[in-house]
């Protein structure tokens, strides 16, 4: 009985544990699915060996396999309806093959000429001298040297050369005796010959050596006007549409001719058995596939299938639903074939891999927030405000990136308008790629990136402010920047089947809760449409540099007393009233978490000499009484040499306390308004930066001391109350717990906290002394020498972890209904969502786009631990 494994001659089966690698297991499965697959044979390793160990026997083998084919195909090999035959390597793992696949085996100075009656001269002739070509190819790879390497060399350019049927023979008489002289006559010992050059080539290389090898009957899709040649997708690729999508070419050899029509214009009996076939394929294997197919005489022929590795995470998805609504696949399923990062491409736009062929590409730099954007570059938050402007009332394009060697809180009004940001300085946690991700916007750091004054330079290439780049960031692989403008597809979430796979997910999430950190309205809507929990963290500094907002603050900051300031403040409180008021209707009945004022108040001042200088002239016009000298010495004597462990947070609340009372007075306004139309509001007040008990008793108790007051947040909830004259709505006061001292004085801290929220971010920084925005110039060092295995900032580290721990341990030790939550992109990063749950957390709170992130992370991790 022969060792070589049949398909599509009704003899498929693999015995035992033969090998038959990925082609060939291809193949068999498409013979055991009743596929109508062009017939033909896998040989195992060691009949590859046998061929060249022992020719007579393997001929033997051959012609009852190759028998076997033609009796399926009706045509004879080497005879006068000639049967012709492809060899190509399949390989034991799923790689591209070195070694070129030698088609038309059978082609012989007899059986052209019959083959050029049927497809004309031209191609018989070019396809026979194809074939001469690719076993000098083949020979050449499988080690040849010397001279012998030269002839071959010789003989394979003269082909090359050729193209008549005239200048082909006179090439193959040149060079005739290069090759055996009954390649040229004998069908069989072709074949053979192949193989056994295949397995020369084998020996070459570890990865190879136990490849097998395929032999399979060729077809025709240009032997009349009822041929054709195709391929196509069981589900589209880039939206996951339920349909087929790829072409056919019209007596045309194969799909590389341009001549292509969309599949669903073949011809209406082939349309409906091709469909048939690929929801057959697609219910096998539980996924998308490709096929190739060729229609000979009429006849529709199966070539080959295969998986489809750059699919897009939306047809992934929608594919997987649809398997499922055919219960051939289960929830679980679906949930654990999704990698969750796959997530983040289906909410932003995805790039047109064609618009960008022939455009500059620079690979490399840090990936801050992923998804493609295209626009014109602009280096400061100013520059490309102005310029959007200008493009909106001339009705002119709006994409704009903002390009800046770092970003800072006043930016943040550019990055919300741009379609990305790229930066230089920092890395994955800093500003810029923080902001993008809680904004939606695409964001990459370039380290070796070079900004001039109106020029940005990148690997060479100088971009001018004003011109177009194009940047991609994809999850898996390095981002790039095209120097230029290409085209983006812009994803639908109510298409995309995200929607719906979040419903699913949603059932396997358990008792860990997502909620999102959402400081607009429209973060706010988004994260409840991916079911968020509510609103983990909103940062109300956010809410200060809109434009209407930003000077009054400025003054506020400036001014030079209590009462100046207090004033300020309360012009100001009607629009913290109604941020405070859209955010806790919009998540009526679920907990919204506002933390009070973080960032440094240097932060909202001018950061450039033309923004100071306009910054003082809106003063004058607006006659708030600073001199150009008072605001420059007032700014000046604000710079901290180290802001982010300087005067902010808490530390400003006690210094300014009207700050943080003008803010939670609006909570309380706003919360009071909702309940008296019936709505459900949760606000909880975050207080940031605490580092011992006293400060959080004295912020939400109120003190008086040597004269000076400060308000506690229960005072202002009374009068509030008083205010509106009805039932007390459910509040809680809390804090953030970012520095080691908090972590350790958790238990005291506690007695004053009804929930603590890890800040993971500024506790890392604090944890190990390094700077989130400063780290990426020293990461790589670190990583080349195996001291750090990821980065602190996207996974949390062993000190950080035992720092919650301890935390969370012996705050609930004092209060054992402490709520516990984790805010900050770690908590969107799948390898930290173990330990939520181990470290007894109840919530994490991430950015909108990084909701569905989390939450697939925890349904993964529920259902491998059978929860």
């Amino acid at each position: 009985m022969s060792m070589f494994i049949s398909f599509g001659t009704g003899r498929s089966t693999v015995k035992g544990d033969q090998a038959i690698g990925s082609r060939g297991e291809r193949a068999v499965s498409l013979a055991e699915l009743d596929m109508p697959i062009c017939p033909g044979f896998v040989i195992p390793n060691e009949g590859v060996k046998l061929c060249a160990a022992d020719p007579r026997k393997a001929a033997q083998q051959l012609r009852h396999s190759v028998g076997e084919v033609e009796q399926v195909m009706r045509k004879d090999f080497g005879g006068e309806a000639p049967l012709l035959l492809k060899v190509v390597e399949s390989p034991m793992l799923n790689v591209q093959s070195s070694l070129p696949s030698v088609h038309h085996i059978g082609l012989t100075e007899t059986t052209v000429a019959a083959v050029a009656e049927m497809t004309g001269e031209k191609f018989a002739y070019g396809e026979y001298a194809f074939l001469l070509r690719s076993i000098l190819q083949a020979a050449l790879v499988g080690g040849t040297d010397g001279e012998r390497a030269r002839e071959l060399h010789a003989y394979l350019e003269a082909l090359k050369k050729a193209k008549t049927k005239n200048t082909i023979l006179k090439a193959i008489e040149g060079h005739r005796d290069v090759l055996p002289v009954e390649l040229y006559t004998d069908p069989y010992f072709q074949l053979l010959y192949v193989v056994q050059l295949f397995n020369a080539a084998f020996t070459q290389s570890p990865t190879t050596e136990d490849s097998a090898v395929q032999v399979q009957a060729m077809v025709y899709g240009n032997l009349d006007k009822r041929s054709s040649a195709g391929y196509l997708y069981t589900h589209h690729i880039v939206t996951g549409a339920d349909e087929l999508q790829g072409e056919f070419f019209p007596i045309s050899f194969d799909e590389t001719a341009s001549n292509g029509k969309p599949i669903n214009q073949i011809e209406p009996n082939h349309r409906k058995a091709l469909g048939a076939m690929a929801r057959k394929l697609e219910d096998h294997f539980r996924e998308i596939r490709w096929i190739r197919f060729v229609i000979e005489a009429d006849t529709l022929w199966l070539v080959d299938q295969a998986s489809v590795p750059n699919k897009s995470a939306q047809a992934e998805i929608r594919t997987l639903l649809d398997l499922q609504k055919r219960d051939v696949v289960t929830k679980d399923y679906l949930i654990e074939k999704i990698k969750p990062g796959r997530l983040s491409e289906i909410l932003h736009p995805t790039l047109d891999a064609t618009s960008v062929k022939t455009l500059p590409t620079i690979s490399g730099g840090i990936a801050g927030a992923v998804g493609a954007a295209i626009g014109r570059v602009f280096f400061t938050a100013e520059s490309l405000i102005t310029a959007y402007r200008q493009a909106q009332q001339a009705g002119e394009d709006t994409s704009m990136i903002l390009a800046m060697p770092s970003t800072f809180a006043g930016d943040v009004k550019a990055i919300e308008i741009a379609q990305g940001v790229l930066s230089s300085e920092g890395g994955y946690a800093s500003h810029a790629p923080v902001v993008a991700r809680s904004l939606g916007k695409v964001a990459m750091v370039r380290p070796d990136a070079v900004f001039r004054k109106k020029t940005l330079v990148l690997d060479g290439h100088e971009v001018q402010e004003g011109d177009y780049i194009t940047m991609n960031v994809p999850y898996y692989d390095d981002p790039v920047i095209y120097i230029g403008q290409g085209s983006l597809t812009k994803p639908s979430l109510e298409d995309s089947g995200l929607l719906e796979f979040m419903d699913i997910i949603q059932e396997r999430i358990g008792d860990i809760d997502v909620h999102a950190n959402a400081d607009q309205p429209r973060d706010a809507s988004l994260a409840r449409k991916f079911n968020a929990m509510g609103i983990g963290l909103c940062r109300t500094e956010h809410m200060f540099f809109a434009e209407s907002r930003i000077n009054r603050f400025r003054y506020m900051i400036l001014a030079d007393d209590t009462e100046m300031r207090t004033r300020i403040l309360d012009d100001l409180h009607k629009d913290q009233t109604e941020d405070f008021y859209e955010l806790l209707k919009i998540m009526d009945g679920l907990p919204v978490t506002i933390r009070l004022l973080d960032a440094p108040l240097h932060e909202f001042l001018p950061h450039d000499e033309d923004g100071m200088k306009d910054f003082i002239a809106q003063a004058k016009k607006d006659g708030v009484g600073l001199t150009r000298a008072a605001i420059l010495e007032r700014s000046q004597l604000m710079r901290e040499f180290n802001p982010m462990l300087g005067h902010r947070g808490i530390r400003v609340a006690i210094s300014y306390p009207e700050i943080y009372r003008m803010q939670t007075r609006a909570i309380f306004e706003a919360g009071y308004k909702l309940k008296l139309e019936g709505k459900d509001p949760k606000p909880e007040i975050m207080i940031p930066l605490v580092m011992n008990p006293n400060e959080l008793k004295v912020v939400r108790n109120g003190k008086k001391i040597e004269g000076k007051h400060i308000l506690g947040i229960r005072d202002i909830e009374e009068q509030v109350r008083a205010k509106f004259a009805c039932d007390p709505i459910k509040y809680s006061v809390g804090t953030m717990i970012e520095l080691p001292a908090a972590a350790l004085n958790s238990s005291s801290i506690a007695r004053y906290a009804d929930f603590f929220s890890f800040g993971t971010n500024d506790l890392t920084q604090t944890t190990y002394g390094i700077s989130r925005d400063d780290f990426n110039t020293f990461f790589s060092d670190y990583t080349e020498l195996d001291l750090l295995p990821n980065n602190p900032f996207k996974v949390l580290q062993p000190q950080v972890k035992e720092l919650v721990k301890t935390a969370a341990l012996r705050g609930r030790m004092v209060r054992p209904d402490l709520t516990l939550g984790l805010c900050g992109e770690h908590g969107a990063e799948p390898q930290n969502i173990d330990f939520i749950r181990e470290a007894g957390l109840n919530y994490v709170s991430v950015s909108p786009y990084g909701i569905p992130i989390a939450k697939l992370a925890i349904a993964q991790m529920n259902l491998k631990s059978g929860e």
